[in-house]
């Protein structure tokens, strides 16, 4: 049974959701769309980080946790003018996945995150995501850095950053968790104006 928060808003709620969805890019990748985030989205977030996959951001969470944590993706947009995106297949509008330009407590800069529901796994899509977001933070928003936090036991995200030629810099430790997070630096495309 779904909550009333997983809904999509009706009437003049739907059309000032609607409204504030529209102010978010859309991003085009061979394959993928990234769109805002909806409330209907949640089901799949939840999917992903109330279950063993949830391990690698802090969870497995609640279903309440998990909507705080997804409301968090959405509504960093209007607090940081960055935020997360929903990932679709295109031609598709089914959530397959999040990525995210994130700003959470305890992030020394702007974080690149990517989360991918299992069915959708091994089809490159978390990379190919997270590649037009990497882009997308450097050149249209001229970010002075972009850092994935990653647990070292997460070997799949692990994986990820370096294949998207992140170099791992140090550790972090989040006063909740109870392993560091490695932190690896993403590298600006060639050709990125300095900041």
């Amino acid at each position: 049974m779904s909550m009333y928060c997983e809904t999509l808003p009706i009437g003049v709620p739907g059309q000032t959701a609607a409204s504030f969805a529209a102010l978010v890019p859309v991003l085009h990748t061979k394959r993928l769309t990234l769109r805002a985030p909806r409330a209907d989205d949640y089901a799949v977030y939840a999917e992903i980080a109330c279950g063993p996959r949830g391990e690698g951001i802090g969870g497995p969470m609640t279903r309440e946790e998990a909507w705080y944590d997804f409301a968090s993706l959405a509504s960093c947009w209007m607090l940081q003018g960055h935020g997360g995106w929903t990932i679709t297949l295109t031609g598709e509008d089914r959530a397959i996945g999040f990525v995210l330009i994130g700003a959470e407590p305890g992030d020394e800069e702007p974080e690149l995150g990517y989360l991918i529901a299992e069915g959708s796994e091994g089809h490159g899509y978390a990379s190919e995501a997270a590649i037009a977001v990497r882009d997308y933070a450097f050149d249209t928003l001229q970010l002075p850095s972009l850092v994935s936090y990653v647990f070292a036991t997460n070997t799949r995200s692990v994986a990820l950053a370096e294949r998207l030629g992140a170099i791992k810099s140090g550790t972090v430790i989040y006063p909740d968790d109870d392993q560091p997070s490695l932190v690896y630096r993403h590298p600006a495309p060639k050709g990125t104006p300095d900041v």
